[in-house]
């Protein structure tokens, strides 16, 4: 197993987020004033409403099953098999997925760098990519906890296991 230099894990700029979600996770953006999301941007964890940047649908269940757990790799034959079979849809047309589509929200104080997030649906290696983009927990804070840091580099060897880890600029 490579050794990490887990520390020199920058934020990832809110822009390099985008892009991964849409280029590469195939996420449709929403508008955030669309009725259809009012019952997931009213849920209590959503980060406030002025601070929100960007909503995204991830709808394609190679995606999703890759974000649940059941495709272990973006590199892996069943993930490409997956991809294949999928449909592929617009902003317009997502309106038959919303019931199994997994739902993020990304926030942001200063228009830079991701403060908040908040996933609707099941992707716990959604919340592993999400969790590495925020940078090792000492950039932000001095006094993190072993227990952030340890987190912390328990999701970058998830995405790196996922094949991810190019997609937010941590590649080893």
């Amino acid at each position: 197993m490579p050794v990490h230099d887990f520390k020199s894990i920058q934020p990832t700029n809110v822009n390099v987020i985008d892009q991964l979600l849409v280029n590469h996770l195939h996420a449709i953006r929403l508008n955030q004033d669309d009725e259809r999301l009012i019952t997931i941007l009213e849920d209590p964890f959503v980060p406030p409403i002025e601070t929100i940047v960007a909503v995204y649908c991830v709808y394609r269940k190679s995606i999703l099953d890759l974000l649940q757990g059941r495709i272990a790799s973006i590199e892996s034959y069943d993930f490409q098999r997956a991809s294949a079979k999928d449909k592929l849809l617009t902003a317009e047309s997502v309106e038959g997925v919303l019931d199994m589509a997994t739902f993020v929200v990304i926030a942001s104080e200063d228009n830079t760098y991701m403060s908040h997030y908040f996933i609707g649906g099941e992707a716990e290696k959604l919340n592993s990519i999400l969790n590495v983009c925020f940078g090792h927990p000492n950039l932000i804070d001095e006094q993190a906890s072993n227990h952030s840091i340890k987190r912390f580099e328990k999701d970058v060897l998830i995405v790196e296991k996922m094949g991810c880890q190019a997609f937010i600029g941590s590649e080893r």
